[in-house]
């Protein structure tokens, strides 16, 4: 047995005082019978009432009291547990807009097939919020949402050489992505927040580790996706008609190459309790990514056991409800006299 309001219970105070009133309000009639002093009325007065019917009537009526206050209390009985339907995750794509997405280790080009395969993923999901992070030197945000077409226009046309700062700060990535999510925490059903982290991993502007840290102080995830070759890739210069020109000169000679840092991205992963991803540049699918969400999904399903009760207050309001009902029907005075 449980109650669904238990703070309604403390009406249950009141019993004592409505016995102690009872209790005054027989004294006082009897002083006030005694104050008319006329002898033979005062008898006559005295023997209509029938102690008995007054005391069956106080019994009624505290009794029938006590039980509406426990009817209103909700009492419940029977406890069931069922599991709650998935309701979806809240995810947010932080994208790396850096000039080494455009090495073209992956076809056409790092960029292009991350927006390609992302452009899959939204496809694959159903009741998930999601939003969007482009980061280079700084940040460009979407908020969350289910409209996956519009959430895809975003990015459709954006290359690195629309940021307005150039390098690469997963750090600030993860800060914004942390304040999209923060924007929609205890807005509905509690859901898993995730942050989906699509980089080279090569940092060298801000502390993508103390953003991590925060996101695990909000419980949020992050599976960070490692996009690029070991060996180092050339990043192309670009004309503007998208055409190489050329590749980006190192000081001295040569040219700079790029290749993914995992190292970093692992820490970040496992700060949060997410998950790396390393992505060879020419096998990039996001079938591994579309595997860890629905087993963050099962899992969050899984968990959110919802509990049910028999509510039983009728057993209590009926019963109460009659007692007083018979207690106001109930004459105190004798019908004989």
């Amino acid at each position: 047995m449980r109650f669904a309001n238990p703070q309604l219970l403390w009406l249950l105070l009141l019993l004592p005082v409505l016995v102690v009133g009872l209790a005054l309000r027989y004294g006082w009639r009897r002083r006030t019978l005694a104050r008319l002093g006329h002898l033979p009325q005062v008898r006559r007065l005295a023997d209509s009432v029938s102690p008995s019917a007054r005391l069956v009537k106080a019994v009624l009526l505290v009794v029938g009291t006590a039980l509406v206050i426990l009817s209103l209390a909700r009492p419940q009985a029977g406890e069931r547990s069922t599991l709650a339907s998935a309701v979806g995750i809240d995810i947010v794509v932080a994208l790396d807009f850096s000039k080494s997405m455009l090495a073209q280790d992956a076809y056409p080009s790092r960029i292009e097939r991350a927006k390609a395969e992302l452009s899959r993923l939204l496809d694959s999901l159903k009741g998930d919020r999601v939003g969007l992070v482009a980061f280079a030197g700084e940040t460009l945000s979407y908020p969350l949402t289910t409209d996956y077409t519009a959430a895809k226009l975003f990015w459709r046309d954006m290359s690195p050489l629309d940021m307005p700062v150039g390098g690469t700060a997963m750090g600030k990535a993860i800060v914004a992505a942390n304040r999209l999510l923060a924007g929609v925490r205890g807005k509905g059903p509690p859901r898993s927040q995730v942050i989906l982290l699509l980089t080279d991993g090569e940092d060298h502007e801000s502390d993508p580790i103390e953003a991590a840290k925060e996101s695990a102080k909000q419980g949020v995830r992050i599976y960070a996706v490692g996009i690029g070759s070991r060996s180092g890739e050339p990043i192309p210069l670009l004309n503007e008609d998208g055409t190489v020109a050329g590749y980006m000169p190192k000081p001295g000679g040569g040219f700079v190459t790029t290749r993914v840092d995992a190292k970093v991205l692992r820490q970040l992963a496992s700060i949060t309790r997410g998950r790396y991803i390393a992505m060879e540049p020419r096998r990039f699918g996001v079938e591994p990514i579309l595997r860890e969400i629905a087993t963050l999904k099962k899992s969050e399903s899984k968990s959110r056991l919802i509990r049910h009760y028999d509510e039983v207050f009728a057993f209590f309001l009926f019963p109460g409800f009659m007692l007083l009902l018979v207690e106001a029907c109930l004459r105190e005075r004798r019908m004989d006299r």
